[in-house]
């Protein structure tokens, strides 16, 4: 399996406008809708610096249309903040320890 998991933060002044414009959104990209599964349809919290907001979709190592489906569809849904001053992200792809461990040709007991 592949973890694509999204990061943003912004300055919590801009907590009403991002809200607003999450609501805005929810029919083009309601949570856990969207190419993989969403494990985390959304989270939300709070820094010193202002808040954060974490996704996390699976996608099966096998399936590499799904996993470019899915990176689209997260790079097109953070896309739309991005006029928002403050507002960044960040995007990683995290294998499972089965699926690291197969690629040095080892299996899970």
């Amino acid at each position: 399996m592949v973890y694509i998991i999204t990061t943003a933060w912004y300055p919590s002044h801009k907590a009403m406008e991002v809200g607003k414009r999450f609501l805005e959104l929810l029919k083009k990209y309601p949570p856990g809708s969207g190419p993989g599964e969403a494990i985390v349809p959304v989270a939300v919290t709070t820094t010193k610096k202002g808040i954060k907001v974490m996704t996390i979709r699976e996608v099966k190592d096998d399936e590499a249309q799904e996993f470019a489906d899915a990176s689209t569809y997260v790079g097109n849904n953070m896309a739309e903040y991005m006029n928002i001053e403050g507002f960044e992200y960040k995007t990683r792809n995290w294998a499972s320890v089965e699926s690291a461990l197969e690629t040095l040709g080892l299996k899970m007991p």
